[in-house]
């Protein structure tokens, strides 16, 4: 719910802003006004630029969107967190706290040239004061017992859709 939420206020943000990403502003720098920038016109991103502005970023709104819950219901740390992809033979992250995993996520979009550190730092505020906002105020706490939180009778039955 809180990346889902996070996700829509960061594509409205980036319709509000139209903030051009690195490839353009790399390539195009001697037309941004700045007399320090230099045009580089053979600046390819290691990532394929998506087609939308780039502030904020979303992957940095969904995933500490995510993060901020986990950590409010699991703790922040001492975790044993093991990520591994076949495509990446050999290499295995580990992870102890999930900012660590939103750390990763954030220096990946910028060492990958899609996006400049305020987006992603802005976009980190974003998901995690959506999240906040969420955990606080439609979230609660499962009441152990014959009663669901509605304090209605639990029939037996699960209400979960396959």
């Amino acid at each position: 719910m809180a990346s889902n939420d996070s996700l829509v206020a960061s594509f409205w943000a980036k319709y509000h802003y139209k903030l051009w990403r690195p490839e353009t502003a790399i390539v195009e720098g001697s037309l941004d006004g700045n007399a320090k920038t230099d045009a580089d016109a053979s600046y390819v991103p290691f990532i394929l630029t998506p087609c939308f502005p780039s502030y904020p970023s979303n992957h940095g709104s969904a995933s500490n969107s995510a993060a901020e819950i986990l950590a409010r219901v699991y703790g922040a740390g001492r975790h044993a967190i093991t990520m591994v992809n076949p495509a990446v033979p050999g290499v295995a992250l580990h992870y102890t706290r999930f900012t660590q995993i939103t750390d990763d996520i954030s220096d990946a979009r910028i060492y990958g040239g899609i996006h400049f550190r305020f987006d992603q730092e802005a976009g980190a505020d974003l998901g995690r004061d959506i999240a906040a906002y969420e955990y606080t105020h439609n979230l609660r706490r499962v009441k152990h017992g014959d009663r669901d939180d509605d304090d209605d009778k639990y029939d037996g039955r699960s209400h979960r859709r396959d």
